[in-house]
């Protein structure tokens, strides 16, 4: 403003003289300066500033690199404005702290100075406050529930966070990373340590040109700031801008603080400035799918985009700095929100060939149902290869073994061709990365048991090994204290999770001094790279997912590839029947009993050949032990080969014996055992019903030594484990039958009779352990048995994927 500076100029010229006959009579009356006769050539001079100053204060308070900091005062009542250089210019320092009310209106007034000058996203502000305990801030909580102002300190360990969140953006702004700016505002420090006040001062030094603006008030030897310094009854101004009426360093004339706003000003402006940094922030779920779909290369890492924060967009990614990531927060929180953000907005980016999702959901939920095709909507994502909706923890275990051997398999091919990286072998071979994700992982970890303990050792093995083969985890939870499984290894898996992500609620995934996730709201999120440390966070805010928007894309990546068919689904909560299974899954002599919770969600059996205990005892008072032997019946009718026949005996009154072919009445049931024909299947419900006595249990047991050679086998059914016992001969009789299903038995009663591999088995509702002695080499195996269909309370419009073509991973 060329004409302003023009008078100004003028002006000064011509009070030239006066001033200086001020400023001798000022050192001889103190104080009292102002009130001794002043020369007529100062006061016309001074009516020219004044003049000049009013005329053009509109047009300068518009300059974003300059704050009005309070009015200069010069005599009979004239004032103009203290502008002073801020922002990207220049820091403010004050001699005294905010509990002056004054210095307290200068905090509130820059603060929504540069907000008001910058784009929405382009200002991040931190503040500290101790003395008052954030009072200074209180009538800006708008834009501090807009996430604008990120934190307010008010005890020392804060204020040291907000000194390292400066620093951190300076270290960043070097790097590149960002081109921001943060408005470090120190409103009171209290009795800081010199250590502290020294950090403020080296941030001062080099934060103008890196993106740090520092306002400290009580801090009067800050350097290269303007500084305030409060002097009885005015203010002088320390390092002015360069003005005709400075002299030296300092303004010849005194200032006075700027008035406190009125509330409501102060309130109305903060909630305008926080809705349009809402506005500015927001981003929809369209947002989050790319232009060009499918475009982006795996090599050397995956990028999402999961929303916005300060500094414009953010953006995540699994490579060697950030393989792997652990979320936390509450119930509520957004967890389920963020996760669908993220593995939407990674399947529109990425083809399925570059990208495979493992997806385990461990409680109640059904947050990746949105993945998988059901009876009301055939859609999926083709980058799924395994789902697990109320996954069973040996299910999560399978996933880990499957992960474990892919990294094998990943490291045999690296060394054919002498490469050491993921980035080197899809030069050779295109092996997609994989992301498993794993929603309430504690679940897997509960406990001290077999399931745990293998668990842990799998996780630690991929989170250290994981991002040279492009594997990486997501563990959210909502909260990863107490888990006993991981006391000795809490250190060596989590040290390998840098990236932390901490929703509303979130306590253990951040640092135990980094309360960061306690000062956000819904839809906001805390994104830490370096492990949680205080410091290092940035607070953005995603998107609500949008359903019609993932129908779309579904059904546009289920037509794109369609040959690489849907994901295979364990639902936990559904039962299974033997009318799901597939043709080619029924084989002759094999008498299947369920699918087996695993990966592959095989069909589950017993092979009754010629060896010798090939028969199948069911144990347990559960009713479903009578349905799964009647699906046994089922599959071995369904393949009979020729001359084989079917006996079945029903002890309960309840069994279906459609596909028996004869049927014994429970009174001959003894003196049939002794005259079975070779080629003969003999079923029996309720068997503990039957009341053995010693001739009955010798022609069992004779038969269940002999009858395998002839092709003679026996499938039980005994609700009472003790007469099973006793009818077989008890431990004599434990090679006799090489093959049970145990229902609602206690693994501390199936020891004496089966080893002591089997005391972790717990019962559960819809679950059995399959033992075959032939095969089994740890402690048998977890499967779903097979229930009758209308009996079993299934849910409407849910249909098992077990059946799914096997997809591999290249």
């Amino acid at each position: 403003m060329p004409g302003f500076r023009t008078a100004l100029a003028n002006a000064a010229a011509g009070c030239d003289v006066a001033a200086a006959r001020l400023e001798a009579a000022g050192r001889r009356l103190g104080e009292a300066a102002f009130q001794t006769p002043v020369d007529p050539a100062l006061l016309a001079a001074e009516r020219q500033i004044s003049d000049a100053a009013a005329a053009s204060a509109a047009q300068l308070r518009t300059d974003p690199e300059l704050l009005h900091a309070g009015q200069v005062v010069l005599h009979e009542g004239l004032r103009f404005p203290l502008l002073v250089p801020f922002g990207a210019s220049g820091h403010l320092a004050t001699s005294v702290d905010a509990r002056e009310e004054g210095v307290a209106a200068l905090v509130r007034g820059a603060v929504l100075h540069l907000l008001a000058h910058r784009e929405p996203g382009r200002l991040r502000v931190v503040g500290v406050d101790i003395t008052t305990l954030g009072a200074t801030f209180a009538p800006l909580r708008p834009l501090a529930d807009a996430g604008v102002i990120e934190a307010v300190a008010t005890d020392a360990r804060g204020a040291a966070d907000a000194v390292t969140a400066a620093e951190t953006q300076v270290a960043e702004h070097i790097a590149g990373r960002r081109d921001d700016r943060l408005l470090l505002a120190i409103a009171s420090l209290g009795q800081a340590p010199k250590s502290l006040i020294d950090r403020v001062d080296a941030l001062a030094r080099s934060g103008l040109a890196h993106g740090v603006t520092v306002l400290a008030c009580g801090l009067p030897d800050l350097p290269q700031a303007t500084v305030m310094h409060a002097v009885a009854g005015h203010v002088e101004v320390s390092n002015p801008p360069s003005a005709p009426i400075s002299r030296g360093e300092r303004l010849a004339a005194p200032v006075a603080w700027p008035e406190a706003s009125d509330p409501s000003y102060l309130a109305g402006e903060a909630q305008r400035l926080a809705e349009r940094a809402r506005a500015a922030a927001t981003l929809t779920f369209a947002d989050l799918i790319p232009a060009a779909p499918e475009s982006g290369d795996p090599s050397d890492g995956l990028e999402v985009l999961i929303g916005r924060d300060a500094a414009g967009p953010v953006r995540l990614r699994f490579d060697d700095a950030t393989p792997h990531w652990l979320i936390g927060g509450r119930t509520g929180g957004g967890k389920t929100v963020f996760l669908l953000d993220v593995l939407y907005g990674l399947a529109s980016r990425y083809a399925p060939s570059d990208l495979a999702l493992f997806l385990l959901d461990f409680k109640e939920g059904v947050s990746f149902t949105e993945f998988i095709p059901t009876e009301r909507d055939t859609t999926y994502i083709p980058h799924a290869r395994a789902v697990g909706v109320e996954s069973d923890r040996e299910y999560g275990l399978a996933v880990l073994r499957t992960l474990n051997e892919e990294m094998t398999r990943r490291s045999t091919v690296m060394k054919r061709y002498g490469v050491a990286s993921f980035a080197a072998l899809r030069r050779h071979e295109s092996f997609p990365r994989i992301v498993c994700v794993a929603d309430e992982f504690q679940v897997l970890l509960a406990g001290n048991d077999r399931v745990a303990s293998e668990a842990v050792a799998l996780l630690e093995n991929l989170a250290r090994k994981g991002r040279s083969y492009g594997v990486h985890l997501v563990l959210a939870s909502q909260t990863i204290s107490g888990i006993e499984a991981l006391w000795a290894k809490k250190d060596s898996i989590f040290g390998q999770f840098p990236l932390r992500v901490a929703l509303p609620g979130a306590r253990t995934v951040l640092e135990h001094n980094n309360d960061a996730a306690g000062r956000i709201s819904l839809g906001q999120v805390v994104i830490n790279p370096e492990g949680g440390a205080a410091g290092a966070d940035r607070v953005a805010r995603f998107p609500n997912s949008d359903t019609e928007i993932m129908l779309r894309l579904r059904e546009q990546l289920r037509v794109s590839h369609a040959d690489s068919g849907p994901p295979r689904v364990f639902f936990g909560y559904l039962p299974v029947h033997f009318e799901q299974t597939l043709p080619g899954e029924r084989q002759a002599s094999r008498a299947l009993l369920g699918r087996e919770v695993s990966l592959r969600l095989d069909a589950a059996g017993v092979d009754l050949d010629r060896r010798p205990g090939r028969h199948l005892a069911i144990l347990g008072s559960d009713h479903v032990g009578g349905e799964t032997l009647e699906a046994a019946a089922a599959s071995l009718a369904a393949k009979a080969p020729p001359g084989q026949s079917l006996w079945g005996v029903d002890f309960t009154g309840h069994a279906n014996l459609q596909d028996i072919s004869y049927r014994i009445r429970p009174e001959e049931f003894a003196a049939k055992l002794a005259e079975v024909p070779d080629d003969t299947l003999i079923l029996g419900w309720g068997l503990d019903a039957a009341s053995l006595d010693m001739k009955g249990q010798k022609a069992l047991r004779d038969l269940l030594r002999t009858g395998p050679a002839r092709g003679v086998h026996f499938l039980g059914w005994w609700r009472i484990y003790r007469r099973f016992l006793d009818d077989i001969g008890g431990t004599s009789g434990r090679e006799d039958v090489a093959c049970a299903l145990v229902l609602n038995l206690p693994g501390g009663e199936l020891t004496s009779h089966f080893g002591q591999q089997f005391q972790h088995w717990s019962p559960r509702s819809g679950r059995a352990l399959l033992i075959d002695r032939h095969a089994d080499t740890g402690g048998g195996k977890l499967i779903v048995p097979f229930s009758r269909p209308d009996t079993d309370g299934d849910l409407p419009g849910q249909t098992p994927r077990s059946g799914a073509t096997e997809r591999e991973f290249s």
